[in-house]
């Protein structure tokens, strides 16, 4: 009886990627308004003023989000 094997998948390895982007330096009112808005959101999420993930709507919510932004950027 033959021996029947599996064909072997190449050889793989991870390998660490460095990306490098470009980030505005925010100024001191900017760093302000920023800070002053992730501490609103602590606070509403604090609060239960939040939705929860729901990954089969994901994608839907996101395209509708982007199509938002897009077209309020068109006018």
């Amino acid at each position: 009886m033959p021996t029947v094997t599996k064909p072997q998948a190449p050889r793989t390895m991870m390998v660490p990627v460095m990306t490098m982007e470009e980030v505005p330096v925010l100024s001191e009112a900017e760093r302000a308004e920023l800070i002053a808005s992730l501490k609103a959101a602590e606070a509403e999420i604090a609060a239960g003023e939040y939705t929860v993930h729901d990954p089969e709507t994901f994608v839907a919510r996101m395209m509708s989000v982007r199509a938002e932004a897009l077209s309020k950027k068109a006018v």
